[in-house]
């Protein structure tokens, strides 16, 4: 089983602390230099592990709850998408324009 990826959308002064806190769990994810720009937003790739995507999941609901996060989405499956609250999917802003 492969590793599930994840851009998540953070400043580039928090990549330290997200990686901090994603691994202090052991093997539920690895957090990657490697960014993209969409929607004005850097998103960062994040491997998460086998069968560590909810773990993963609600690590970013606090991390996002205290402002470290701004979005995210899962690579595949779902690329136009972003996670929401507790893993469920919802529009972007490129989405509803039509843009995504």
């Amino acid at each position: 089983m492969e590793a599930d990826v994840y851009w998540v959308a953070t400043r580039e002064s928090e990549v330290h602390y997200l990686d901090a806190i994603v691994s202090a769990y052991d093997g539920v994810a690895n957090v990657r230099r490697e960014y993209r720009l969409q929607s004005g937003k850097a998103y960062y790739k994040v491997f998460v592990g086998p069968g560590m995507e909810m773990e993963f999941l609600e690590i970013l609901d606090r991390l996002r709850g205290e402002g470290v996060i701004e979005d995210a989405f899962r690579e595949e499956g779902i690329p136009s998408q972003s996670i929401g609250q507790n893993g469920s999917e919802r529009a972007t802003d490129d989405d509803r324009a039509g843009a995504g």
